[in-house]
Formats: structure tokens, sequence, C-alpha cells
């Protein structure tokens, strides 16, 4: 499963800018340079960079500074960045006025719940690094602000046990354990195209190479189309290609295999069960959404949130 969890990705921002703020702020300020705009790469020199902003980095005779690079992230990021800043803060605020709390075992059955569709946990934490290039512990702590979103969300909202074996018993088949596969592909613009290559490939050439070569698919070519581990219901998948994959064997070539983004050729390289969850975990989790089903949306909650904090951004520049 590629990039199916969307996490709070600003909060991972925050140790650069902050890191970026405090050594700027221990620096000795030239008053005329505070009211001028920041130079940008592109023509600058050593001698054009203040003497007290630190040099970052340099490309030939340029010179990037930290301060230019302070202000590209702030305008970048920093408004997402702050918002985030004050949503944790609020949150954390109406979580200590209704007394909630997360707790260690929550937190574990979350991360597990997150894993879902990854081989290991090591995988997990692998794929959230470069994907979102979050460490454990931002992984950890972003998975706690929802928590605690969400329960600021359900609070006083009642779950039955008969909602909940309702539930189960209407998403049975969900709840089975999972099939993963390990595949390559080559993507390429039409179906002759893809019989040619098919024939290179019974002729004996590299399927990687001819990835690298042909195929039209950007986040794949460069490694040889290796897809890594991908969950039997991703749906971020063709599902032609996924059911294409179902009936084939381990090391066995398939296509081409017509998609949205042209014809694919497949290379099956492993297949795999993921260990399904405890009953325990999966009634939680039932229980969970279904609370959440009667409840107002996430973004709505925060936005509610923020009103009631009085959330005020001070800096017009970082106003969304």
């Amino acid at each position: 499963m590629r990039e199916t969890i969307r996490l709070f990705r600003p909060l991972v921002l925050l140790a650069l800018l902050t890191t970026s703020v405090m050594t700027s702020g221990c620096m000795k300020s030239d008053p005329s340079a505070s009211s001028s705009p920041s130079p940008t790469p592109g023509g600058n020199n050593p001698r054009e960079i203040l003497d007290n902003d630190e040099i970052v980095a340099t490309v030939g005779e340029v010179s990037i500074s930290r301060r230019q690079l302070l202000d590209k992230l702030i305008s970048a990021y920093g408004s997402q960045t702050l918002r985030s800043m004050m949503l944790l803060s609020a949150a954390e605020e109406e979580a200590k006025a209704l007394r909630i709390v997360v707790s260690d075992e929550e937190l574990d059955r979350e991360l597990r719940n997150m894993q879902q569709g990854y081989e290991d946990e090591a995988q997990f934490y692998a794929a959230m690094n470069d994907q979102l290039g979050m460490n454990r512990e931002e992984v950890r702590e972003d998975a706690r602000y929802r928590l605690i979103i969400e329960k600021i969300s359900i609070n006083g909202i009642v779950v039955t046990e008969h909602e909940i074996d309702s539930y189960l018993e209407e998403h049975e088949e969900e709840l089975q354990p999972k099939k993963q596969y390990e595949w390559a592909q080559i993507v390429v613009e039409t179906e002759q195209q893809a019989n040619e290559l098919l024939q290179k490939l019974a002729d004996g050439d590299d399927f990687g190479e001819l990835a690298r070569n042909y195929s039209l698919d950007e986040f794949t070519a460069d490694d040889g189309g290796k897809m890594g581990w991908i969950e039997d219901q991703d749906p971020f998948e063709s599902p032609s290609v996924l059911h294409a994959i179902a009936e084939m064997q381990v090391g066995e070539l398939g296509g081409p295999v017509p998609t949205d983004e042209g014809y694919v050729i497949v290379r099956l390289d492993g297949r795999s069960q993921i260990q399904t969850r405890s009953e325990e975990d999966i009634r939680a989790e039932a229980r969970r959404l279904l609370a959440l089903g009667k409840t107002v949306s996430m973004r709505d909650l925060e936005e509610a949130l923020l009103v009631k904090y009085d959330a005020d951004v001070k800096e017009p520049a970082l106003r969304p």
C-alpha cells in the first residue's frame, strides 16, 4: 500500500523551522537588513551576504544563507505549519477540559491499524520516512494527535454492542486476512508497444532495463519497474492490474493489461498473506468508525476548536 495514509504532515517541518529560527535569533542582526527583502540565489556572491547571516550552502560563486532558506520555508510552508501548531494547541486544551487522554495501548493499537498493508513494522516506518520524511516518533505523535481529535469528536456518542455486531456482519469480507503482492511493471502507451516488449522479454532481455528505458511510470521506471509490496485491494492501483496479478504465479509475466495510464506488463515477484488483527482490535475499530459516522467531520471540528479558543494569526503573511 503506497501513500494510503494521509498524516498531519506539516508538523514534520516544525523542527527544521524552529532550529532555523533559534539559530538566526542567536546571531547579531543588522537593523538595516531586517527591513529589506532577503536576496535570492542567482547572482549572489559571498560578499553580498551579511556577515552575521550564516552561509548554509554554496553553488559555484553563489551563496545561500540561512535567512534565505528560512524565508523560503516560511513562504512555502509557514501558513500550513502554523495552522498545524495552532490546531495541536487547541486540541490539547480541549482534551484537558474534557479530561481526555490517549493511552499507550490505544496508540499502539492505532499504529497496528496503520501498519495493515505493510509486510512488517520496519517496512511501515521505512515507508513513512521515504514518503513523508517522518521518523518513528513523528509518526507516533501524528497518530496521537488524530486520536485526540477523534476522542473529542465522539465524546458522549454511544455505540451499542448490537451496532458493532451488525457492522461486523455487514463487513465480514473486509475483515478477512488480506493478500499482498510484490511485482514490477512496465507501462507503455499502446498495446503494440507492450507486445513488442513482451517479445523482447521472451528473447531474454532484462525486465529492469526495459522498464528504465521504456516505462512511462515515472515513480517506478528508474527502479526497474519495481512496485514493492501492494495490498490486493489497494485503491491506488488499477483493479485490472490487481485482478491479473491475482491469477499469476510467482515469476510469471503478464499483460498487456489495459489501464487508464496505458498498457501494463507485469512480473509477479512474490505474494504473501497479511496477518489479520485480533478480535479485540477489530471490535474497537468498528466502534470507532460507527461513532465517527455519527459526528461532524474532522475539519469542521478543527475549525470549531480554533474558534472556541480564539485562535488568531498575528502575522498577515501567515494567514491562509
